[in-house]
């Protein structure tokens, strides 16, 4: 979609903390449960990822080296930031299809068959019919706060991306503002999956990531940010 065009905001807007950069596929945002700054409850938090995963998000990629990775963070956080993948978790699992007749028989035994009626033989179309239950899943590619990151950080990142995005992921990346590594990492993306020069792709974050509203912030955050997208591009051709 054209810079100019005037379905671009429409198309990339989400909500105050996050916004498409492609959209239905990738989306670049704040942390996106209880953090130092802007989110400080739980009801707070719970919302932001329950609208996330409401927009199909099936997968977390941080940037924040200051944070541990989700898997590892423990239950009271790390500087402020509490970890969301446990309430994701829990959200994702109560927003999806209750379970199918073949999980309920799995929970027969000899003792309690003497009580429940026979087992029925389920139709084959129904079987087909059920949907299949997915799962989130979570990633980490750390680059320090106001940072840029190594080219090979950035090349481990990139192919992530682009196996996950390929396979039919929806894809939240962010750091702590989701500014100024998220729009590094979201610049170096478009430049690679689109073949676009590196102004165009920076242009195009700067562009979406106004959606949010944010008193006129850049994204990426910093002039070094924004030199590397440059370079790492100029050494990166298709």
């Amino acid at each position: 979609m054209p810079l100019e065009d005037e379905g671009f905001a429409a198309a990339h807007a989400f909500e105050s903390y996050a916004n498409w950069l492609i959209p239905g596929r990738l989306m670049l945002g704040r942390y996106p449960y209880i953090e130092p700054s802007r989110c400080g409850s739980r009801e707070q938090g719970e919302q932001q990822l329950r609208r996330l995963l409401e927009a199909g998000i099936t997968t977390f990629v941080a940037l924040q080296a200051e944070v541990d990775a989700q898997e590892t963070l423990r239950v009271g956080g790390q500087a402020g930031f509490l970890p969301y993948l446990p309430t994701a978790t829990l959200l994702h699992a109560a927003m999806g299809a209750p379970p199918g007749a073949e999980d309920l028989e799995g929970l027969r035994n000899q003792y309690l068959n003497s009580f429940l009626p026979p087992r029925r033989k389920q139709k084959r179309h129904a079987q087909e019919q059920a949907p299949a239950r997915g799962r989130l899943h979570f990633a980490r590619f750390p680059i320090v706060d106001l940072d840029i990151p190594t080219p090979e950080l950035m090349e481990g990142a990139l192919a992530d991306l682009r196996a996950r995005l390929g396979a039919g992921e929806r894809v939240y990346v962010h750091c702590w503002g989701g500014r100024g590594r998220a729009g590094t990492v979201g610049a170096c993306a478009l430049a690679a999956l689109y073949d676009l020069p590196a102004d165009e792709a920076l242009a195009r974050v700067q562009r979406a990531f106004n959606t949010r509203g944010d008193d006129g912030r850049a994204s990426p955050e910093t002039p070094e940010q924004i030199e590397f997208v440059r370079q790492y591009v100029a050494a990166n051709p298709p």
